[in-house]
């Protein structure tokens, strides 16, 4: 696509988040999520650039919300989350620190150490600060729904205890992998002592999908006008699509 293409879907998208914004304005509590943040260095296509997330906390604070460790009101509180683990958070984490924004990373455990990821000891040395909590982002970050029982149970349920072990920590949350889960998924995680499971399904905190099942708005690229539209409730017209896309439950 030329740059003509580009900024014509941009536009066109905008345009649907701001109409949305006035069908659904909300001051709900949400839960928004990213893939990494880098400054110089960046490790992931998926990376947010650490100037732009600053615009996003800034428009946080402006419109009146509170980031929080864990969403317990419904309204005006914020939860930021990552996924997979990638290395940019640790070399941008002071940011975290001087602000005092606490922040959840789900973490792929094949991937601990890895190039472009942060290694086992560099996530202790995150958690001892009190802003980072960990989650299971499975082991391999393979698609569950196109798993056999014994893969799934091995993946949800094998990623939890070795992340327990590995960091001394209670793992009660899980990210479904690329956002894809359906009911078996949801079962079995939530017999393996999950609490919450973190979808890619937009909307507010206390409207979950199903029970545990949580929505998180996509936000890594938002430029402020579009993360403002997210931040109150613009990105429910997504919804719909992102369940056909996400959601696939055998009949």
């Amino acid at each position: 696509m030329d740059e003509k293409g580009k900024l014509m879907k941009q536009k066109i998208k905008l345009l649907i988040l701001s109409m949305s914004y006035f069908l659904y304005k909300n001051n709900f509590s949400k839960v928004i999520y990213y893939h990494d943040i880098h400054s110089n260095t960046s490790f992931t296509d998926m990376s947010t650039p650490i100037s732009l997330f600053k615009k996003h906390i800034e428009i946080i604070k402006n419109n009146g919300y509170e980031i929080v460790r864990k969403i317990n009101n419904p309204l005006k509180e914020i939860e930021i989350t990552f996924d997979d683990g990638f290395r940019g958070l640790y070399e941008n984490f002071d940011f975290f620190i001087e602000n005092k924004i606490p922040v959840k990373v789900f973490l792929i455990v094949d991937y601990i150490g890895k190039k472009n990821y942060m290694t086992q000891k560099e996530i202790q040395e995150l958690l001892s600060t009190g802003f980072l909590t960990i989650g299971s982002h499975t082991i391999s970050h393979r698609n569950l729904d196109t798993l056999d029982d014994k893969e799934l149970k091995k993946e949800i349920i094998d990623s939890k205890f070795i992340l327990e072990d590995m960091f001394n920590e209670r793992i009660e949350d899980i990210c479904y992998p690329r956002g894809r889960f359906n009911n078996k998924i949801i079962e079995i995680a939530r017999n393996a002592g999950y609490q919450k499971q973190y979808s890619c399904l937009p909307g507010s905190y206390f409207d979950p999908f199903v029970k545990d099942v949580i929505k998180r708005n996509f936000v890594q690229h938002a430029t402020p006008k579009e993360f403002e539209y997210h931040l109150n409730g613009g990105g429910e017209v997504l919804f719909n699509r992102y369940l056909k896309q996400h959601f696939k439950d055998k009949v």
